[in-house]
């Protein structure tokens, strides 16, 4: 089967969300996950202390002026590092009409998939499919961690055509 897609910049934003949440998804069911975990301790420290100073509080000697000098450099900090990560992820999309976005021609075959695009070609064996997964009607063909195929959506005419593709890599890998 050949495949004819034009990968955009939104679908590889997609496939960037997506592949993110896959690799920092919990290894299995009973880990809560670090954010969760140090959310809920912090959440904690703050009642324990709070209990045992409930007593001691007195607003009307409380120093506002120290408590904003003090809180300043973290909320800097922190506008910095949100800033940081937004800059980072701008930066990290790749060029239209590369390797990663633009056209490309993909075919299976019982060997592997052999993809190609203006800049060459690549060939992958079935056995390095690591998983099939789908977002938002795209396809990820998963080779890594973050490395995959990205089939969008509206590369295929119908529902059907996506089903065929789907059961073709299922009966590979």
């Amino acid at each position: 089967m050949i495949k004819s897609i034009k990968v955009t910049k939104q679908n590889y934003l997609d496939f960037s969300s997506f592949a993110v949440k896959r690799v920092c998804k919990p290894n299995n069911k009973k880990s809560s996950g670090f954010l969760k975990n140090m959310i809920l301790w912090f959440v904690l420290t703050v009642t324990f202390m709070f209990v045992f100073q409930i007593k001691s509080i007195n607003f009307s000697s409380f120093h506002w002026q120290s408590s904003v000098i003090t809180a300043l450099p973290l909320v800097i900090f922190i506008c910095a590092f949100f800033f940081n990560i937004h800059k980072f992820k701008k930066l990290s999309i790749p060029n239209e009409n590369g390797l990663m976005i633009g056209d490309k021609t993909i075919e299976f075959q019982a060997e592997g998939i052999s993809e190609n695009h203006p800049f060459g070609s690549c060939f992958y064996k079935w056995e390095a499919v690591e998983s099939i997964e789908e977002n938002n009607g795209d396809i990820y063909i998963f080779f890594d961690k973050l490395l995959a195929l990205i089939i969008p959506s509206e590369s295929f005419s119908n529902s059907k055509e996506k089903e065929e593709l789907q059961h073709l890599i299922q009966k590979y890998v």
